[in-house]
């Protein structure tokens, strides 16, 4: 199955009701709202999902509503991340039978000298879906080399992007840049978008952030791609504040937001996160309105 991956391809949250368990009825509406403020696809679980503090059967179910209520519309790249690389192929197996587009699978510590060989049994599980390299820093991640992934990119054919999440991205970003070709048709900027301008210099061609502040990063993604260089670090620059907050807070600030703006009736998290107190919220909540406010007039 051949997509090309351009533009914003935000991380659905996991939203919880009040009673801890997944909200069906919020997730169908970030789905919606997905689609409605221009993403170029949904993925789906992501790190910002919360993927890895999910039961297999809660996964594959709001997997399932994020696909149905997608219906073909956008593209779904499915997480199939885990601790386990034996997991991933379990998963990369599920995920194919919901006839996603694709998988983002992480290289884990796990996979230790056998990376290309996990992902092959992927790609094989997979059964024809293109895969997002995901390379993020230790412990979670392998903490791949650029000369790593371009070999095992050479060595999978059906990875075909890389989303690079290391700190600093930078570097790494223009190295697979210039090794994009035959086995790789391009790179993805991670790390919640905080490094989004710089990827872009150097030639990322997709972001992958939490899915709070879609509207700005579709904008500025419309306004680098037609050239206006000065637009989209206007709006990067606007949208640093929060990404300062997220840093740390992460889940909270994304779902403080959404339940700000009606999607959610809860901003429960799983992942254990610092607490955010009322001045924080508060400021957030500033913070977001003040960019609201420069979308509607000037994005």
């Amino acid at each position: 199955m051949k997509i090309r991956l351009e533009g914003v391809l935000p991380i659905v949250p996991t939203p919880f009701n009040d009673n801890g368990e997944v909200d069906t009825g919020a997730l169908k509406a970030l789905v919606e709202y997905g689609i409605q403020a221009g993403a170029s696809a949904l993925v789906y679980p992501g790190v910002a999902s919360e993927d890895v503090h999910l039961s297999s059967d809660e996964r594959r179910k709001a997997l399932d509503l994020v696909v149905m209520t997608a219906e073909d519309r956008i593209p779904v790249l499915a997480g199939v991340n885990s601790a386990d690389p034996q997991a991933m192929v379990e998963l990369a197996a599920t995920v194919a039978e919901l006839k996603v587009s694709g998988a983002m699978a992480m290289a884990v510590p796990a996979m230790g000298s056998e990376v290309e060989t996990w992902f092959h049994r992927i790609a094989e599980a997979l059964d024809g879906g293109i895969i997002v390299l995901q390379n993020l820093f230790a412990p979670r991640g392998a903490d791949l080399s650029a000369e790593q992934m371009l070999a095992l990119a050479s060595a999978v054919p059906a990875i075909r992007y890389v989303k690079e999440e290391g700190i600093p991205s930078g570097p790494k970003v223009s190295q697979l840049v210039a090794g994009c070709g035959t086995d790789l048709d391009g790179v993805i900027g991670g790390g919640g978008a905080r490094y989004l301008f710089e990827e872009l210099v150097r030639g990322a061609t997709a972001t992958m952030p939490a899915i709070e502040l879609l509207e700005l990063h579709v904008a500025l993604m419309k306004a680098w791609q037609v050239g206006d260089r000065r637009k989209a670090l206007d709006l990067y620059t606007k949208s640093l504040p929060l990404l300062l907050i997220q840093a740390p807070y992460r889940m909270r600030m994304t779902k403080l937001i959404l339940k700000h703006r009606g999607f959610l009736a809860s901003d429960g998290v799983r992942e254990p996160l610092p607490e955010m107190d009322e001045t924080l919220k508060r400021l957030t909540l500033e913070f977001y309105e003040n960019v609201a406010a420069m979308e509607l007039t000037d994005a």
